[in-house]
């Protein structure tokens, strides 16, 4: 893609094939979710006033996601993007990814991401097989002893 030039993402068979920058989250941009695995929630991994620039490599060429929660966390994700010497400047753009986080255009907070938290995996219930219950032990009964006067 030449400098200077928009794309949708149905104009763009496969994003892996050159340097993009993508913006929009998976559930609005087939060219983000392709980036991000298909996920099978596009709403995964995201939360109301947080955003995310990743970086991914594909060979040759990477492509920059700017993807958030809402429409308007995208955009303050986009803001850090284009001011991206004030923000490198304080050291917080040199990861892979980082977190874009804020409620206005003037509270925004660049940071790592959260570690994310992977569940468990489900162990599997294995019941023990039924046993009848055991008779009682009895003992013997002792034997009547006369009682003497």
């Amino acid at each position: 893609i030449e400098v200077g030039t928009a794309k949708l993402a149905s104009e763009v068979a496969d994003v892996t094939k050159q340097n993009a920058i993508v913006v929009g989250g998976p559930c609005a941009n087939a060219a983000s979710a392709a980036l991000m695995g298909n996920p099978a929630n596009c709403a995964e991994g995201f939360s109301e006033g947080k955003a995310m620039l990743k970086l991914f490599e594909n060979g040759n060429n990477v492509a920059v996601l700017v993807a958030g929660f809402s429409a308007m966390d995208t955009r303050r994700a986009s803001r850090v993007l284009s001011e991206y010497t004030k923000w490198a400047d304080k050291g917080v753009l040199k990861d892979m990814e980082v977190e874009v986080a804020g409620t206005t255009f003037a509270d925004i907070t660049v940071a790592a991401p959260a570690p994310k938290v992977v569940a468990a995996p489900a162990v599997p219930v294995v019941e023990a097989p039924a046993v009848a219950p055991a008779a009682p032990a009895v003992a013997p009964a002792a034997p009547a002893v006369p009682a003497t006067t």
